[in-house]
């Protein structure tokens, strides 16, 4: 902590790196309240938020404790509007109130005190003083507006007593202030929606709020409906149809049954199903739908007239100096003076007029005004994280302490498919498989360590991270530790210098000038820190598995020894047979007309490997559900594009089409790396049964190689069984 108010940054960086690494639950509240000082003294504090916010998150917020403080915490971090952190600090505040239920009453209250105060604020402003309002006054950045809108609508079953008055006050924050017209099209229409679930909701949980509540929108969703922006007018067009169709005095048990018109799921539409409606006559897409506005600019506004300056100077002036800013309002707020002080009028009304101490302080008209005719000065609005503050403060006091919270720790996720077809999505409708997130694939990768070198000394471990298709460059994690309990190992030797040495032909951007990658610069006590090696892919042609032979290399001084020995092994990384293979988008129709055309010289190899799973304690129906998501998890994490032939019954067998590209290239300086033919696609038919208990999977693949068949499929059968039941399995 001392050498985070370090001035040299490289040293800061450091320190925050490790600060990330060595936090426990334990200090990591007292942590952060330091890291939150810093930020508030540094003249960036990016990297101070951005270390809070890493930690937070890590592990599925594993070092929360308290989730009502980290909320506060992220609420204050959102004042910071500038910050490159705003949408990862809206993303943990919606996140933290799905995985949380515990904290939701205390999540829905600050959501909406912030947007309360934010609106509040805004009211309060006027001219000039409004776009400064709008602009940062809130002290909110606009990601955060649209989470506290959304967490209002999603959660406001959780509002605290009486609920009557929380829905009126979280309609009137999400639709009565002017600056929400003025924020980006996703936000606005995150606000009109959050008001149609509270008007939807009301009528269940606060019946005696739903005609306050229906005025306020019928008040101020024309003015949605008016805006340029497309998404925005549509959806504040749809809120008003249900008002017109949620008519005023309806039965009080008919209008609480919409409440479960966004409780249903949606259902899926085929992607072409957009070609098959005919475009109207007279309507040409590329015209825009509103003429576009015009931005008058400041320096062309016109002047407003003012008669004691015919000339406009005092116009200029205040626009360039400010300083007739400061003298207009004292005037204005001046009642008319005395005949006695027309002097001092003509002086006052002077812009190079200075005040003396003296005149200034008699200046005040007020000041001779008896107490009770003084006009009291209006008190500035309480900051509403201060109030929630004290809030959370008083609940700990009578409830004995800090809340014991659940966290939903693993990943939510949406069904497989709507539990009834749509009439546009029957048995032979497709639907593209969603590819896991670059957060979640990079998780993944991350727990597939494994071991390219042991001996009675030290033992090296290797895992292949992201790849870069466009830069041509992959990305392996490299560690080391010291091997103390093998046959032969002498704990009193000295490991120290370890490096590696790649073949001839691989190129690394992290080698010395010795042609070496740095393993552990020093002597090695237990375990090194992970070592990023960038290689570049371009010599790896064939979609094969590839054994990257290098050298180990590193200094041992055994015990009693005066001079170190120089220790050099051969050490192999394997790289899968998909590390190099890239996504190959295509549709079902692509797919189809490729393989007639390409069937007897790109697809006549092929090899199939058959998976049987145990899932004791499951249901058929259950496992089918999760089926598609298994899938696309495995394409992704072997670099295919998927799509899954829908069924109308997920307890029936599911198929899937999985399409990659292989590498290009002409020519390669390793061994056996041979590029495939240009048009050459890898072709996968992947059929899952899900039963009672159990779950059966048969992978085929297809290519104009029977190794590469074999080698490819081997490795898909491998993903998902490290899916299913091993080190990629995601607990149920």
């Amino acid at each position: 902590l001392q050498s985070i108010e370090e001035s040299d940054t490289t040293a800061r960086n450091v320190a925050l790196q490790l600060l990330d690494t060595i936090v426990t639950p334990v200090v990591f509240q007292e942590t952060v309240k330091k890291l939150l000082e810093f930020s508030k003294s540094a003249s960036s504090n990016d990297e101070f938020l951005g270390t809070i916010l890493r930690m937070g998150a890590r592990d599925r917020y594993a070092l929360v404790e308290d989730f009502a403080w980290y909320l506060l915490i992220l609420a204050d971090i959102s004042r910071n509007v500038d910050s490159v952190h705003a949408d990862e600090v809206a993303e943990q505040f919606m996140d933290i109130a799905v995985r949380v239920s515990g904290v939701r009453p205390y999540a829905v209250a600050l959501a909406l005190s912030l947007l309360d105060g934010g609106a509040a604020a805004a009211a309060a402003g006027t001219g000039e003083e409004e776009q400064v309002v709008v602009a940062g006054g809130l002290e909110l950045g606009a990601p955060m507006i649209g989470a506290c809108a959304w967490v209002v609508g999603e959660y406001h079953k959780a509002f605290d007593s009486p609920v009557e008055a929380s829905y009126v006050k979280a309609a009137k924050a999400l639709l009565e202030p002017k600056h929400v017209r003025s924020l980006q099209p996703a936000t606005q229409t995150q606000c009109i929606w959050s008001a149609t679930k509270l008007f939807l909701g009301a009528s269940e949980v606060a019946p005696a709020a739903v005609g306050e509540v229906r005025r306020l929108m019928l008040v101020h969703l024309p003015a949605f409906v008016a805006s340029t922006h497309v998404d925005v007018s549509e959806r504040a067009s749809l809120s008003l149809h249900l008002l017109a169709y949620l008519k005023e005095g309806m039965d009080p048990a008919q209008l609480a049954s919409s409440a479960h018109l966004l409780e249903e799921p949606m259902l899926p539409v085929a992607p072409n199903a957009q070609q098959a409606v005919p475009l109207p006559e007279g309507l040409d897409l590329d015209e825009p739908f509103f003429p576009a506005e015009e931005v008058q600019q400041a320096a062309f506004a016109p002047v407003r007239a003012d008669p004691s300056d015919p000339y406009t100077l005092a116009a200029t002036y205040k626009d360039d100096l400010g300083l007739l800013a400061a003298q207009e309002a004292p005037r204005q707020a001046t009642p008319a003076a005395s005949s006695g002080s027309k002097g001092g009028d003509a002086q006052q009304s002077s812009m190079f007029y200075l005040n003396s101490k003296e005149a200034a302080g008699s200046g005040d008209a007020t000041a001779d005004l008896p107490a009770d005719a003084q006009v009291a000065a209006p008190s500035a609005p309480r900051d509403p994280l201060e109030q929630m503050r004290e809030k959370l403060a008083a609940a700990r006091a009578a409830g004995g302490g800090a809340a014991k919270y659940e966290v939903l720790r693993d990943e939510v996720r949406a069904p497989a498919a709507a539990p009834v077809p749509s009439p546009t999505c029957g048995a032979g409708a497709v639907a593209v498989l969603a590819p896991p997130s670059d957060k979640e694939l990079s998780e993944l990768q991350g727990r597939l360590w494994a071991v390219c070198h042991s001996d009675s000394h030290i033992r090296v471990y290797a895992c292949i991270r992201a790849k870069n298709a466009r830069k041509q460059q992959l990305r392996i994690d490299l560690r080391c530790e010291r091997v103390l309990d093998a046959e032969g190992s002498d704990p009193a030797a000295v490991v120290a210098a370890v490096a590696l040495r790649l073949p001839p032909g691989v190129e690394a951007q992290e080698v010395d000038a010795l042609g070496l990658v740095s393993l552990a610069a020093g002597v090695l006590q237990d375990r090194s820190p992970k070592v990023r090696a960038t290689l570049g892919t371009a010599p790896f042609l064939t979609p094969l598995v590839f054994e990257l032979e290098g050298e180990l290399r590193y200094s041992l001084t055994r015990a009693g020894a005066a001079e170190p020995e120089s220790v050099a092994v051969p050490m192999s990384i394997r790289l899968p047979s998909t590390t190099f293979l890239t996504p190959c988008p295509m549709s079902e129709d692509e797919v189809a007309t490729y393989i007639a055309e390409h069937q007897s010289e790109l697809l006549h190899q092929q090899a199939a490997e058959a998976m049987s799973f145990s899932l004791p304690g499951r249901a058929a129906d259950e496992i089918g559900m999760e089926l598609q998501g298994l899938v696309a998890r495995c394409a992704g994490l072997c670099h295919f594009h998927g799509i899954q032939q829908q069924a109308p019954n997920q307890t029936r067998g599911q198929k899937f089409l999985l399409v990659a590209r292989s590498p290009s290239g002409s020519a390669s300086p390793l061994p056996g790396q041979e590029a495939l033919p240009e048009a050459a696609r890898i072709v996968c038919l992947c059929a899952g049964l899900p039963r009672d208990g159990a779950m059966d999977i048969r992978v085929t693949v297809k290519s104009c190689r029977k190794d590469v068949s074999s080698s490819v499929g081997a490795q898909l059968a491998g993903t998902f069984k490290e899916l299913v039941e091993g080190r990629l399995r995601i607990a149920s």
